[in-house]
């Protein structure tokens, strides 16, 4: 069996390339996406895909987690229907291949949350971005919901 060093060092390497590829064609800003996650910020070591699987379901992700949400419901209905699936995204790690449509995605649904606690008692989100939010993030969930089933289920 191979230690578990042996077995990170590869996707250290490709991750780093990935960083440098993505750092080559930048305008020099800081993006949110560039940003480190909060484990790697923390020194420890990048999760490997089958641990962001294992993060996910440990956070309630499943099949439906990387949707849409539904938009014509209550305040109270519309803000659990969105935790329900940023909370998952936000307590795992994003797997390489998937990362840039997960950051699509938790933007998104970050932006979703905020426009429903900011809705009156009753009330639903009348931002029309919002309900109906374009195909960067319909194809960034529907990215999501293929590699779901493709990598976890």
């Amino acid at each position: 069996m191979r230690s578990p060093a042996s077995l990170l060092r590869p996707l250290l390497a490709a991750t780093a390339g990935v960083l440098l590829l993505a750092g080559c064609g930048s305008s020099g800003a800081d993006t949110p996406s560039a940003s480190p996650s909060a484990s790697s910020a923390a020194g420890e070591e990048p999760v490997v895909e089958g641990d962001t699987c294992a993060q996910l379901r440990e956070a309630g992700a499943n099949g439906a987690s990387f949707g849409p949400v539904q938009a014509a419901l209550p305040k109270v209905d519309l803000i659990a229907a969105i935790e329900e699936k940023l909370t998952p995204l936000q307590q795992s790690d994003p797997a390489a291949d998937v990362a840039a449509e997960w950051s699509t995605a938790q933007s998104y649904l970050e932006q979703y949350l905020v426009a429903a606690q900011a809705a009156p008692d009753g009330g639903t989100v009348t931002d029309a971005t919002l309900f109906n939010p374009g195909s960067e993030v319909t194809d960034a969930q529907d990215a999501l919901t293929d590699w779901w089933f493709a990598t976890c289920a």
